[in-house]
């Protein structure tokens, strides 16, 4: 059952990326309304429990600013990849982005001093040799581009960010709380830019404020509300494994609806950017699964 609950969440998750295509906005805006949208339909499940309320009260200075920071990691990770995703092919952006725990794995080390394992080494030279084919493709692609796809690498750095200065705090928090605090703020920092730069917050056209919701639905709190709830009953490395379907997701649908190709060179760097994520996690999911067929 659960298996099945994430492979839903999952689906979820990787039509944002189709559902940006469809929203005649810039990038800003995009990522403002979704995470303010989100915020709104969150908000009163996170904080309608007193123990949720009386956790964000105890937060100390150093724990808002780290929240601050994961927010505004959270910001660019959105704006980058949104930006990604109307400037290269779906395919490349959604599988760029999946190499993010490999770059966690080394921000881990970086900041945290957390061993290196011949794992991650492999997992680097893997990676790199994927992105590298996926650049290489974009190159000589109509379809796709290479500065889109340095913004997929970047989001999935910010992403990794996000991750790593959320770790303390996270834990103070329940989930829904943790969650409508950083969409709160993402959509703030959005803001900020938004009336730097005088971008409009209104004036686009009604099915644009329809993809608005829906993303703020569908991939944000159907598919990371799921994801979630999975957490606390499936082994994250085995679910971190699970999202590399994601870029299978996206790039089927992007290839019906848009008709994006899926050239070989980007079949060859999908399969050596997965093949990253799966040597770096395949000894942890490898003892879960014997864990749970011996245990009676």
């Amino acid at each position: 059952m659960y298996v099945l609950l994430l492979f839903i969440s999952l689906v979820f998750q990787s039509q944002a990326s189709v559902l940006i295509r469809f929203a005649e906005a810039p990038s800003l805006v995009i990522c403002f309304w979704r995470l303010l949208m989100a915020t709104g339909l969150l908000a009163p499940l996170a904080y309608f429990a007193r123990e949720n309320r009386t956790a964000l009260r105890t937060l100390n200075a150093h724990d808002w600013f780290q929240l601050g920071l994961c927010g505004f990691f959270l910001f660019l990770h959105f704006y980058l990849f949104f930006r990604a995703v109307q400037e290269t092919s779906i395919a490349n952006a959604m599988v760029l982005y999946s190499i993010n725990p490999v770059i966690t794995a080394i921000g881990a080390y970086v900041f945290f001093r957390e061993r290196v394992t011949i794992q991650l080494v492999i997992a680097c030279l893997l990676g790199i040799a994927g992105v590298f084919v996926l650049f290489k493709g974009s190159l000589s692609s109509q379809s796709s581009s290479l500065q889109g796809d340095i913004w997929s690498i970047l989001s999935a750095v910010f992403f990794s960010g996000y991750i790593l200065t959320g770790k303390h705090v996270r834990r103070k928090l329940a989930n829904t709380a943790f969650a409508s605090a950083i969409y709160f703020q993402t959509a703030l920092y959005s803001a900020f830019v938004m009336w730097f730069l005088n971008t409009p917050f209104t004036g686009y056209p009604s099915t644009t404020w329809w993809v608005f919701l829906a993303l703020a639905i569908v991939p944000t709190l159907g598919g990371h509300a799921i994801f979630t709830y999975c957490l606390n009953h499936l082994n994250v490395n085995f679910m971190s494994c699970a999202k590399l379907i994601e870029p299978v997701l996206a790039a089927g649908v992007a290839s019906w609806l848009f008709k994006e190709p899926i050239t070989p060179l980007g079949v060859i760097g999908f399969i050596l950017t997965s093949a990253s994520v799966m040597v770096l996690y395949w000894e942890p999911v490898r003892n879960a699964i014997l864990k749970t067929v011996r245990t009676p």
